[in-house]
């Protein structure tokens, strides 16, 4: 079946990442088998890069002890995440240890060019170091990312490329490895022929999501990036977006994210302290690579994503219905799950939970059980920084320990006739659902329970 590319451009496009993995983990429905991630950052030790590329590879180790054949009911884990690239990166070439100057071969240049580049890059830029990336300035990130589709990493992207694939990019338009990395790659993506199958790619299906400023940075005279230029980049770009990317019908779909209550970050130029908590916002940008997956495109279209007015945190009820239905059931099973195996762990892992006989008795001590254990470590990680972050998604009540039920922000859990509670009813109902699994293979059967078992939970005491 086709598969989606999707190209994490700069931090932004990594954190974007990282939260459509944690969805498409859920079972959130997802219109491809497949998707194929591509990271570019030429900034490699960029921590927001390196975790989401640890996420992918934990998800990827899951996905590959599992089987989808048509009798496994579970949505867990079911996209496959495809790696044509090492550590999912597109690398950019002849940018360690040198500055821009170094880059352009300034040295060597003629009189006149020497002058010409003077016009167009202040001494700053001239001696900036691009070893952490281009630091707030597209001007210089359109320069050393116009080598992209010359690179054997893009020429594997194009023969990985079939006919029915789609192309999605995340960017950020206020920076400088997305604002200048976004129109570069898809004017190169649709006008290209020096790489394999360019024809087939040239007329692909192609959407974007293009983020706003959404955060601060801390004042550092030290420090080449300024926030308070953020704005009117942002409008610069806009501008340039609308003449040559969105009147040209250059793009299938274009979603824009932005929000006006930004929480200031320390200002670390890159590396590894560049490491921003998860935010509403690429939440959202990841809610746009699903809607683009499930959705056709007859004409170029211009999305907005929004949400509704909040005075304070975000929780499920701020959703407008249709992405409320797309990921209610989803994220509510799968933190229902890791919250079991979390922080009951000793219970589900004993012979009491009547399932395990004959079922799992062998399962916990193996290497898959501990790859769910270390997803499901980050995925809490993840919820818990977008509950702290400004402004505040707050999907779910992180302390309701012995009461799995009071689980969802905002949503009192139903009474029903049973003499179970709490978890001794999850409990019972896994043990029902272990009976249903049609799936082959212990691994299948695991989830297959957690997911038929929280499916019917969710329904009998947290459906709205």
């Amino acid at each position: 079946m086709a598969k989606i590319f999707v190209f994490g451009i700069g931090g932004t496009g990594s954190r974007v990442l990282r939260s459509l993995t944690m969805m498409l983990a859920s079972g959130v429905k997802f219109g491809a088998d497949e998707i194929v991630p591509i990271i570019i950052d030429p900034d490699t030790a960029n921590a927001d890069l390196t975790r989401t590329v640890s996420l992918l590879n934990n998800y990827s180790s899951i996905r590959q002890a599992l089987n989808f054949s048509s009798d496994n009911q579970s949505k867990f884990f079911r996209t496959e995440i495809e790696q044509i690239l090492p550590n999912y990166t597109l690398r950019i070439n002849d940018t360690d240890d040198k500055s821009f100057q170094q880059f352009i071969e300034y040295a060597s240049m003629s009189k006149a060019n020497k002058a010409l580049a003077k016009m167009l890059f202040s001494d700053k830029n001239l001696q900036s170091s691009m070893e952490v990336g281009f630091k707030g300035n597209p001007n210089i990130g359109s320069v050393v990312l116009n080598q992209i589709a010359h690179s054997t990493d893009f020429e594997d992207f194009a023969n990985a490329f079939s006919d029915g694939d789609r192309i999605f990019i995340i960017s950020s338009i206020f920076g400088g490895t997305g604002a200048s990395g976004f129109p570069l790659l898809l004017k190169t993506l649709r006008k290209g022929t020096d790489f394999p199958n360019h024809d087939l790619i040239n007329k692909a299906t192609i959407g974007a999501v293009t983020i706003l400023p959404y955060f601060k940075l801390q004042q550092d005279d030290e420090s080449e990036i300024d926030s308070s230029t953020f704005i009117s980049k942002t409008k610069s770009a806009l501008a340039y977006y609308e003449n040559n990317i969105s009147k040209n019908g250059s793009i299938d779909a274009l979603y824009y994210l932005a929000d006006d209550v930004s929480k200031t970050y320390e200002n670390h130029e890159g590396g590894s302290s560049q490491r921003n908590d998860a935010h509403l916002i690429e939440f959202l940008g990841a809610t746009a690579i699903v809607n683009f997956s499930n959705s056709q495109f007859t004409a170029p279209a211009n999305m907005e994503l929004g949400i509704k007015e909040v005075s304070g945190s975000v929780s499920f009820d701020s959703f407008y219905r249709k992405m409320r239905d797309m990921l209610y059931m989803p994220l509510v099973q799968f933190t229902m799950m890791a919250n079991a195996l979390t922080h009951k762990a000793d219970t589900f892992q004993s012979a009491s939970f009547n399932a395990n006989k004959g079922n799992f008795e062998d399962f916990y001590s193996g290497l898959f059980y501990s790859d769910l254990e270390s997803f499901f470590h980050k995925y809490h990680e993840w919820l818990k920084e977008m509950k702290e972050n400004k402004r505040s998604l707050d999907l779910f009540n992180a302390t309701c320990g012995d009461k799995p039920f009071d689980l969802i922000t905002g949503v009192k859990p139903k009474k029903i006739f049973s003499k179970f509670s709490d978890y001794t009813l999850v409990m019972d109902r896994l043990n029902s659902a272990v009976r249903n699994c049609k799936s082959k293979g212990t691994e299948n059967k695991f989830l297959e329970m957690f997911y038929l078992g929280t499916q019917k939970l969710v329904s009998e005491k947290l459906s709205k």
